[in-house]
């Protein structure tokens, strides 16, 4: 996995053809991939696991985007400390999120793994299914405190 980011937009993300079926583990080059993008964070939530998902969006387009749970990530997991110190300063400059979507607004650079999702989302979600997942590296330029 090459975890040197690639930039790119959110538009972009959501132009390649999914795969099918969804792969279950990291096998192409959309996967293996961490990019880098502008957005907005128009939202976030709590996941029941303790995951943080983000609603980025920039250009009239949207992607879905993942902070881990600390409980997921295991001593052997890529960029461990990375995505925790990100979970944490989110944490601290933005607040917990609960379950319910929280409107946020803030505009920062987002670097995330591909990751192709199974979930068929309708509204606010790349139309190829594209995410990234897990985020890795959060820097906001705008927003919370």
């Amino acid at each position: 996995m090459r975890l040197h980011p690639r930039q790119t937009t959110i538009h972009a993300l959501g132009k390649p053809v999914a795969p099918h079926p969804t792969p279950r583990r990291r096998r192409t080059a959309y996967q293996r991939q961490a990019w880098n993008v502008v957005a907005q964070i128009t939202q976030f939530r709590l996941f029941p696991d303790g995951s943080i998902e983000f609603v980025l969006y920039d250009d009239n387009s949207y992607v879905r985007a993942g902070l881990p749970s600390p409980r997921c990530l295991t001593r052997g997991s890529r960029a461990r400390r990375t995505i925790l110190a990100t979970r944490a300063r989110f944490l601290a400059r933005c607040g917990d999120p609960k379950p319910g979507w929280q409107d946020l607004g803030a505009v920062g650079y987002v670097t995330g793994v591909g990751f192709w999702s199974s979930r068929h989302l309708t509204s606010q979600a790349s139309p190829n299914g594209a995410e990234l997942q897990p985020v890795t590296s959060l820097r906001l330029i705008v927003g919370c405190r």
